[in-house]
């Protein structure tokens, strides 16, 4: 039996020992904390099939949504396919999703146009100010505090899975007898292959391996709402994302109104995804000019409480506040893979798609290889 090596314990990386171990690799994962800490645990948990770009991205996303439905059936990860609603507050925003809803793979999507009486018969919680929304039934969730604890409590009812914390990784070596990493500590980790699964650190042994790898790091803020006791179904985005998902580009995004200017200057989009505890996970700005001051700014989460209380008819309040940073591709690829020595890659750059897309990212790099 040969052994893959992960290095990183973050989506990307564990969907790559999720996979490996179903396709009858052994599997070492190694991480340099205790547990992934970084942008996948720290991110909506949405599986976002709606904004994908038409063609190859859209059909990796819809492979990643059936995969996920799998995973979510043997592991307890908080997945649901609970879809999304984007909501136009005005008619030349409705307008916009109408266009939406006509693309010509909108079925594909489960996209299905609604009135706000439409809306509420299915989401009763949103009593505000808005004309409609499009419904994408292949949207889905999971729960990021539940993901890596229900993943890891899978992956070790396997024997042939080991799980090795706190091994941060210094030194990489492809040699006659296959890929090994070693740590500060002089322990080495062998396998006759090797995936490194970085997130956002692009130094340490990998950066000469990385120096012109078409990437780029992005900041983000995110929060959560103080839990309520009401239930909402599905996740939820504004029309401001229409402007920065690749599937909507051809649509007449010039009639929608103007973003507010702080919308504008920290590039900003509503997301919002429902938890188990009666928060909502919200969000979020993309700041792309390094270096990053990590501040965490105010003003996001006053613009998004005020898109929230029109939506919702009610007042929320921000309970919790939080940055992070993904690593992003800035070619036309949908993520970035390299081979750095035979049978090792190098895995990472989903950007905002990572969560969506990782189980089939991980699948294609474990079905190229040999068992």
């Amino acid at each position: 039996m040969k052994r893959i090596v992960v290095l990183g314990g973050g989506v990307i990386g564990t969907m790559h020992a999720y996979f490996a171990l179903k396709a009858g690799f052994e599997v070492v994962q190694v991480e340099r904390d205790p547990e992934a800490l970084s942008a996948s645990v720290r991110n909506f948990g949405l599986i976002w099939v709606s904004g994908r770009e038409t063609g190859a991205e859209l059909a990796l996303a819809i492979r990643a949504r059936a995969l996920w439905q799998k995973v979510g059936s043997e592991a307890n990860i908080g997945f649901r396919g609970n879809g999304s609603l984007t909501v136009a507050q005005t008619d030349s925003e409705f307008a916009v999703l109408q266009e939406a809803a006509a693309m010509p793979d909108a079925q594909e999507r489960g996209f299905e146009l609604l009135h706000k009486n439409e809306v509420q018969k299915l989401e009763p919680l949103l009593n505000g100010k808005y004309v409609g929304a499009l419904r994408c039934t292949q949207d889905g969730a999971v729960e990021p505090a539940m993901l890596f604890v229900g993943l890891r409590e899978a992956l070790l009812k396997n024997p042939n899975y080991t799980w090795i914390p706190n091994f941060e990784a210094v030194d990489f070596e492809n040699n006659e007898t296959g890929n090994h990493i070693s740590n500060a500590q002089g322990v080495t980790v062998s396998g006759d292959y090797m995936v490194h699964c970085p997130g956002a650190a692009h130094t340490g042994f990998l950066a000469d391996f990385m120096a012109d790898a078409p990437l780029r790091k992005v900041f983000l803020q995110m929060g959560a709402t103080i839990p309520i006791a009401e239930k909402l179904g599905h996740s939820l985005a504004d029309t401001d994302s229409l402007r920065y998902y690749p599937a909507f580009k051809k649509l007449s995004l010039d009639q929608l109104p103007p973003q507010s200017k702080v919308a504008s200057e920290h590039k900003m989009q509503l997301l919002l995804a429902p938890r188990f505890d009666g928060s909502f996970t919200i969000g979020d700005t993309h700041l792309y000019e390094e270096p990053f001051s990590h501040e965490i700014v105010e003003e996001p989460y006053k613009h998004l409480l005020d898109v929230i209380n029109s939506i919702f008819g009610r007042d929320f309040e921000v309970g919790k506040r939080w940055s992070g940073i993904y690593s992003q591709t800035i070619g036309g690829d949908l993520y970035y893979r390299n081979e750095i020595a035979p049978g090792a890659v190098i895995v990472t750059g989903g950007g905002g798609r990572g969560n969506t897309l990782s189980p089939a990212i991980a699948e294609e790099t474990i079905t190229s290889w040999e068992k």
